[in-house]
C-alpha cells in the first residue's frame, strides 16, 4: 500500500538558516524529542547518508537515509533501510522565503509493509496503521518545523543567524 503525505509550516527566518538547521542532521536531537541520535555515515558537498534513531509511541526504530540538497531551495530523501514496518520512504523538504517568514514543506511517500506494520503497530488492519503511520509522519514533520522555528528564536538560534548573515556577508 502506498501512502503520500505532505505537511507544511512557516518559520519566521531566513531560508539559509532553515536550510542549516534541517541539512545538519546531528543537530536534531537539540530541536526535537522523537529523534534520539544521529550518527553520519557519510557527507560530501550536498550529500548525507546517516542511521537516525528515533521513537514513536514508545517504540525506538533506527533507520539509514540518504539526502541530497539543492542548498537552499530543497532537500530529497530516501531511506534504503526504512523502519521494518515499512518497503521504502522517501520524501522532500523544500524552503520557500517569503517577505516575513518561509514556507516549509514536507512531502513523505511511504511504501507500507502491510503485514509487519499491523503486527508492530499492534492494529487489526492496513486501514488502522496507514492511518497510525500517516498521523506519526504529520506529528514528526511538524514538531521539526515547530522546533526549528522555536530554537532559530531562542539564544543559541538568534547566535547562529548571527553566524550564518555575517558568514553571507563576507
Amino acid at each position: 500500500m502506498i501512502l503520500e503525505q505532505t505537511d507544511h509550516g512557516s518559520i519566521e527566518a531566513p531560508v539559509e538558516a532553515i536550510f542549516h538547521c534541517f541539512w545538519r542532521a546531528e543537530l536534531w536531537p537539540k530541536f526535537t524529542d522523537h529523534v534520539l541520535k544521529v550518527e553520519m555515515l557519510e557527507e560530501q558537498q550536498g550529500y548525507q547518508r546517516y542511521a537516525m534513531h528515533v521513537q514513536v509511541e514508545g517504540k525506538e526504530y533506527v533507520m539509514e537515509t540518504q539526502r541530497i540538497a539543492v542548498a537552499p531551495r530543497s532537500i530529497s530523501f530516501q531511506q534504503p533501510k526504512p523502519p521494518v514496518l515499512m518497503n521504502a520512504h522517501s520524501g522532500l523538504w523544500t524552503f520557500e522565503e517569503g517577505p516575513s517568514s518561509t514556507r516549509v514543506k514536507v512531502a513523505h511517500r511511504v511504501d507500507l509493509n502491510e503485514p509487519r506494520a499491523k503486527e508492530v503497530l499492534g492494529v487489526a488492519s492496513a486501514e488502522e496503521a496507514r492511518q497510525k503511520i500517516s498521523g506519526n509522519l504529520h506529528r514528526n514533520g511538524m514538531a521539526m518545523i515547530h522546533s526549528i522555528n522555536e530554537y532559530l528564536k531562542s539564544h543559541d538560534g538568534q547566535q547562529l543567524l548571527e553566524q550564518k548573515l555575517a558568514s553571507y556577508a563576507s
